[in-house]
C-alpha cells in the first residue's frame, strides 16, 4: 500500500510529460493524427485521473500541493481531447479560458498562475516548432492571449477570495447567533422547562427571536465598553469543549475569525479558558496569541476575563484588545469584570422575557386545542383534533388512543405516526400492555428511556416499535377510565415532567369530550334506531327512502323496496309469550341485516313487519335477495327456552320507478310503499311463506282497505 502511494506522483508526472509531448508534437491535431500510442496514453490518463479523484474523496486534509500535478494532468487531458475533436478548425483559446476560470475558482492564486503558465506553454510551443518565426512576427497577439489568461486568473481568484471572506464572515455571524441561542437555552434550563412544551417550530421561533435580541443588545454594550476603554475592539466568546465561538463584537471586522480551537497552546484565550483566571498582556510578541484575527492588524495589548454561570461553570470569555502597548491596567480589568456581570444579568433578563413569551404561546396552543375539542361531538373528529394538536406541541413519532373494549381487552381506535395503519383497530389483552396498568390504576407513566428500563415495556403486544421515550396517560371521566392516550419518540428523554403535566390536563379534557361524544352518539342512535332490534325505526326509514328515491331519480337508477312480514307471529306471542316474540324479532332482524349490502338499508317498519331498501337494484335482483332471505328464515331454528321452533315469512316487492313513476311525473313515496304492501298482502292471502314481485302479480291485486296480519 505504501509503495503504491509512493508511485502515484511518479506515474502522474510521466503521464503529464507524455501527454504534453504528444500535444506539442501534434499527435492530437484531429482524429486522423492519432496513433496507437497517443490514444493509449490518453485513455490510460483518463482512467488513472478518475481513480485518483475517487481515492482523494475518501482522504481528509488533502494538501493543495499534492493536488497540483493532478490538475496539471487534467489540463493536459482536456486539451488533448479538445484538439482531437476540434483539430485545426477551432481555436483552443475559449477552452483555455474556461479551464482557467474553473481552476482559479477552487485553487489558490499561485497554483492558478502556474496553470495559466502551463496552458500558455502548451499553446505556444507547437506554434514555435511549426514556425520558429511566428512569435517574432506576431508578438502582440501572443502577449495579448497570455496576458488575458493571467488577468482572468487573477480576477477570478480575487473575486472568489472576496466571496469566501464574506461567506466566512456571514458564517461567523451565524455561529454567533447560534452561540446566543445556546446561551439562552442554558439560562432557560436553569429557569424552567416551559419551552420544552412547545412544538419544534414555535420553540425555534421564540428562541431565535430572543437570540437576535441578544445579538442586537450585547454588541451595543460592547460598543459602549469600547468607547470607555478607548480600545480597538471588545469581543464576547462562547466557551465550548473544543472551540471558542464569537458571540458578539463591538466592531465586527471582516478579518475576524469567528471560531477558534480551544487549546491553550494555540492562543491566549484558550489559556484563560483552561486556567479560569483573568489575563492581561501589555505587549503581544506573537500574533498567534490573538488568533481571532485572520491577519496581523497590529494588535499589541490584550485583556480577557472569564465569565461563570451560577454553578461556577465557565460559559464565556470577555476580552478587549488594543493597538497600543500597555493599554490596559488593573482598573480596566475590574471594569471588564463588572461588564461581564452586567452581560450575564442581561442574558438572564432576556431568558425571563423568553420564558414569558413561551408560556403565552403554550397557553394559546392549549386554549386552541380546548376550543376545537369542545366544538365537536363526533368521536373520530375529537380524536383527530387531539392527536394533531399534540403534534403541534411535541414532535412525537407515534401517538394513539386506546379504549377499553371490556374489563380484560383493549382496542386501538385512533393512531398517527409510525405503523399507525397497522395499529388502528388492533385488539389485545389489558394485562399484556402498560396501557392496561395505566387504565386500571388511573395513573400516568413516563419512561425517559425504555431501552434502559429493567422490565420489558410493551405498549402494543405483537408490534415492535423503535422508540425510546414514552408517555402513557389515562382518560378519566368521573369514576371511570375510558382508556389511555399514548405518545412515544425514538429519542431518549424526549418528554419532560412539565410536559407530562400539560398532557395530563389535555388527556382529561379530551376524555370529557369523548364521553360527551359517546352520549351524543347514543342519543342519536336512540332517536334513529329501534330499541329492540337495532335497525332503523319507522321515521328514519321514511327519511332514508325519500333520500334514496331522490338520488335514484337524479342519476336514473332503480330502488327496490321489500316489505317482510313474519307469518303467524301472533300465535308465537300467544303460545310462548311476548319475551319469546321479542327474541324472534331480534333473530329475524339479524338475518335481514346480514343478508344485505353495506349500502342497503334495513328497518323495522312496525310490529312484526320489516322493510329493506335495496339501492340500484332491479326487480330480478330484489326477487333473488328476497328469496334467499325467505329460505334462510324458513330453514333456521329459533330457540325459545329449551325448545326450537320454525317460522316463515312473506315478502312483497315494489321497484322504483317502474311501479310508482318518477317523482317529478306524479309518482311518490307513499305509492311505492302502498304497492309493496299490497303485494305483501297478496302473498299472505295466497298461502304465506312466499315472495311476490308487484309487476308479476299486479293483475291479481285488488284495492285493499284492510290488511290481514
Amino acid at each position: 500500500m505504501v509503495k503504491s502511494e509512493a508511485l502515484k506522483p511518479k506515474i502522474t508526472f510521466l503521464l503529464l510529460l507524455a501527454l504534453t509531448a504528444f500535444i506539442v508534437l501534434g499527435y492530437f491535431n484531429g482524429i486522423s493524427s492519432l496513433n496507437f500510442l497517443s490514444l493509449l496514453i490518453l485513455l490510460f490518463s483518463i482512467v488513472y485521473f478518475s481513480s485518483l479523484i475517487l481515492s482523494n474523496l475518501n482522504q481528509e486534509n488533502k494538501s493543495s500541493y499534492d493536488e497540483l500535478p493532478l490538475w496539471l494532468l487534467f489540463i493536459a487531458m482536456v486539451k488533448a481531447l479538445f484538439l482531437t475533436v476540434a483539430g485545426t478548425f477551432l481555436d483552443s483559446y475559449p477552452i483555455d479560458i474556461v479551464l482557467l476560470i474553473t481552476l482559479a475558482y477552487y485553487q489558490p492564486l499561485l497554483h492558478a498562475a502556474l496553470y495559466a503558465s502551463f496552458i500558455s506553454v502548451i499553446d505556444i510551443l507547437p506554434v514555435l516548432l511549426h514556425s520558429p518565426t511566428a512569435l517574432t512576427q506576431h508578438p502582440l497577439q501572443y502577449i495579448f492571449i497570455v496576458g488575458m489568461m493571467f488577468i482572468t486568473t487573477v480576477a477570478v481568484n480575487a473575486l472568489t477570495a472576496r466571496e469566501r471572506r464574506n461567506n466566512k464572515r456571514l458564517e461567523g455571524m451565524l455561529q454567533g447567533v447560534e452561540a446566543n441561542t445556546r446561551e439562552l437555552a442554558n439560562y432557560n434550563k436553569s429557569a424552567d422547562t416551559t419551552l420544552n412544551a412547545l412544538s419544534g417550530g414555535d420553540k425555534e421561533e421564540i428562541t431565535l427571536s430572543s437570540a437576535h435580541m441578544i445579538t442586537d443588545s450585547i454588541p451595543n454594550t460592547l460598543g459602549v465598553l469600547k468607547k470607555i476603554l478607548g480600545c480597538n475592539n471588545c469581543i464576547l466568546f462562547d466557551v465550548g469543549e473544543k472551540k471558542l465561538t464569537v458571540v458578539a463584537a463591538a466592531s465586527p471586522d471582516k478579518d475576524m475569525c469567528y471560531e477558534l480551537p480551544n487549546k491553550s497552546a494555540e492562543n491566549l484565550l484558550s489559556w484563560v479558558a483552561e486556567h479560569r483566571v483573568p489575563l492581561r498582556i501589555g505587549q503581544i510578541r506573537d500574533i498567534k496569541g490573538a488568533r481571532y484575527y485572520t491577519r496581523d492588524i497590529g494588535i499589541a495589548s490584550l485583556i480577557a476575563v472569564p465569565m461563570f454561570s451560577e454553578k461556577e461553570a465557565l460559559k464565556n470569555i470577555l476580552c478587549a484588545d488594543s493597538k497600543e502597548i500597555d493599554a490596559f491596567t488593573a482598573d480596566t480589568e475590574r471594569l471588564l469584570i463588572l461588564a461581564s456581570h452586567w452581560i450575564s444579568e442581561s442574558l438572564k433578563n432576556l431568558s425571563i422575557v423568553n420564558q414569558i413569551t413561551t408560556e403565552q404561546s403554550e397557553f394559546s396552543a392549549f386554549y386552541r386545542l380546548s376550543k376545537r375539542i369542545s366544538s365537536s361531538l363526533k368521536l373520530e373528529e375529537i380524536l383527530d383534533i387531539a392527536i394533531n394538536s399534540c403534534k403541534e406541541i411535541v414532535d412525537y413519532d407515534i401517538a394513539a388512543f386506546i379504549f377499553k373494549e371490556n374489563q380484560e381487552s383493549l382496542k386501538v381506535v385512533s393512531a398517527q405516526g409510525f405503523k399507525a395503519a397497522e395499529l388502528i383497530n388492533k385488539s389485545f389483552q389489558a394485562k399484556d400492555s402498560i396501557a392496561g396498568w395505566v387504565i386500571k390504576y388511573d395513573k400516568s407513566l413516563l419512561f425517559p428511556d425504555i431501552q434502559t428500563h429493567k422490565k420489558n415495556i410493551i405498549i402494543f403486544p405483537g408490534t415492535s416499535l423503535p422508540i425510546r421515550s414514552l408517555i402513557c396517560l389515562p382518560l378519566p371521566v368521573q369514576d371511570d377510565v375510558l382508556g389511555a392516550f399514548v405518545m412515544a419518540s425514538n429519542k431518549d428523554n424526549f418528554f419532560s415532567p412539565y410536559e407530562t403535566k400539560i398532557f395530563e390536563v389535555i388527556a382529561t379534557h379530551t376524555a370529557t369530550a369523548i364521553s360527551n361524544a359517546k352520549i351524543y352518539q347514543q342519543m342519536e342512535r336512540m332517536a334513529t334506531t329501534d330499541g329492540l332490534t337495532g335497525l332503523l325505526n319507522h321515521k328514519s326509514f321514511q327519511e332514508r327512502l325519500s333520500g334514496e328515491l331522490e338520488r335514484a331519480e337524479r342519476y336514473k337508477e332503480r330502488v327496490s323496496l321489500l316489505l317482510v312480514d313474519i307469518d303467524h307471529f301472533k300465535q308465537v306471542n300467544d303460545t310462548y309469550g311476548h319475551p319469546a316474540g321479542d327474541k324472534i324479532l331480534k333473530d329475524v332482524s339479524n338475518i335481514l341485516a346480514s343478508s344485505i349490502r353495506g349500502i342497503d338499508v334495513a328497518a323495522r317498519y312496525g310490529g312484526e313487519e320489516f322493510a329493506l331498501i335495496l339501492v340500484n337494484t332491479d326487480g330480478k335482483g330484489a326477487f333473488d335477495t328476497a328469496e334467499r332471505i325467505r329460505k334462510v328464515i324458513e330453514q333456521s331454528n329459533f330457540a325459545i327456552g329449551s325448545t326450537c321452533i320454525k317460522i316463515t315469512s312473506s315478502i312483497g316487492i315494489a321497484v322504483f320507478p317502474y311501479d310508482a313513476g318518477y317523482l317529478d311525473q306524479g309518482g311518490n313515496q307513499r305509492l311505492l310503499i302502498s304497492k309493496a304492501d299490497s303485494t305483501l298482502y297478496l302473498a299472505k292471502k295466497e298461502g304465506r311463506n312466499r315472495t311476490y314481485l308487484y309487476k308479476d302479480v299486479a293483475d291479481r291485486i285488488e284495492p285493499i282497505k284492510t290488511v290481514l296480519r
